[in-house]
């Protein structure tokens, strides 16, 4: 793999920060949609959480950019405010680890909608993995537990991996990402 070049840096800092203030914006929505739809049923919002992991990855198709992504984010999250407070860094880590292991299995080589949607669900596997070790099997029922990882799992594949792919395959559309990993392979005629 090349080294890490500066542009690279500077726009995976760029868009970690942005996605941790849109993170303390969805952890705000939360609180309310989490007293409609319970603590379970609000599962449905996890997947905008670990957003910064596929989407940066996708772009910059490094090792490391999943797992630096999410916990930038996080702890921007954190330091802008979140009520989930130390939580939202230390749960952000064990997202990005799962969803650096997603392009890890692939060698770093396969960035496509397959790869991005595990690594929105293995970061939910890290998420579940973190809630476990913190809180205890105790904490949940066996009915608690499967449809609030289920859910996760869902939310992490749709709203974190499909969706960040949405959106940069948009943006490649406009060139702006034309000087970066995800522009360059969609410039040469045989990309997919």
């Amino acid at each position: 793999m090349n080294s890490w070049k500066m542009k690279e840096i500077i726009v995976m800092m760029m868009l970690s920060v942005a996605c941790g203030v849109l993170y303390l914006g969805w952890s705000t929505l939360w609180l309310p949609i989490s007293a409609i739809f319970g603590p379970v049923g609000s599962n449905w919002m996890f997947g905008i959480w670990v957003i910064a992991s596929p989407f940066v990855a996708y772009i910059i198709q490094k090792p490391g950019a999943a797992l630096i992504a999410e916990v930038v984010a996080a702890a921007v999250e954190l330091f802008t405010g979140s009520h989930f407070g130390l939580s939202a860094l230390l749960i952000g880590f064990a997202q990005g680890i799962g969803a650096e292991i997603a392009f890890a299995l692939f060698g770093y080589r396969k960035f496509n909608t397959m790869t991005l949607v595990l690594s929105g669900m293995f970061a939910a596997i890290g998420s579940m993995v973190y809630s476990l070790v913190v809180n205890g099997f105790a904490y949940y029922t066996t009915t608690t537990l499967l449809l609030t990882f289920s859910l996760q799992l869902v939310s992490g594949a749709l709203l974190g991996g499909l969706l960040a792919k949405v959106i940069v395959d948009a943006l490649v559309k406009t060139g702006t990402l034309n000087g970066y990993a995800i522009g360059r392979k969609r410039q040469k005629p045989d990309a997919a």
